[in-house]
């Protein structure tokens, strides 16, 4: 084949014609930073609202907080619920409002700054969860000893709020 030919076939080729535009990747950019930044706390206004609303039953091994202390009575089981649900609901509410706040300004924000929020906005979401988490299972450590049964301190106090 003459390297003439080979020339002429790809000089009409155009690369660019294969590339999204610069306005459309940036905007699916910030569109997944979008959701990335809303979906946790989101989730945690969901799961917030479901425990306090619907909380499982009985303790089981596929839904709900498991944990030794929780699954070791039904009061514990309850108890554990009913303060997740308000503890995440609360923080899930929250974050929300925050992080809409702050999606709201991605528009105004350079590519590279808009994705170092987001970042922030994750890891501070993440630390803010597992706190949350590690809060709610000390309660229910000091409330309820590892078989279940309320300790002494607490036999009247959180019984039915």
């Amino acid at each position: 084949m003459n390297l003439d030919a080979l020339m002429a076939i790809f000089s009409e080729f155009d690369v660019a014609a294969f590339l999204p535009e610069l306005d459309t990747l940036m905007g699916w950019v910030e569109t997944v930073l979008r959701l990335l930044v809303m979906a946790g706390p989101l989730l945690m206004l969901g799961f917030g609202l479901l425990y306090l609303l619907a909380p499982p039953k009985e303790a089981n091994y596929s839904l709900g907080w498991r944990f030794w202390w929780s699954m070791a009575s039904l009061d514990a089981w309850q108890f554990t619920h009913l303060w997740a649900g308000r503890v995440w609901s609360c923080l899930g509410f929250l974050l929300t409002l925050i992080m809409a706040f702050i999606c709201n300004a991605f528009r105004r924000m350079t590519p590279m700054t808009m994705v170092w929020t987001a970042t922030i906005c994750i890891v501070c979401e993440l630390v803010l969860m597992g706190a949350a988490c590690i809060g709610i299972n000390i309660a229910v450590m000091k409330v309820f000893d590892k078989d279940g049964f309320r300790r002494s301190d607490y036999a009247d106090e959180y019984e039915e709020e």
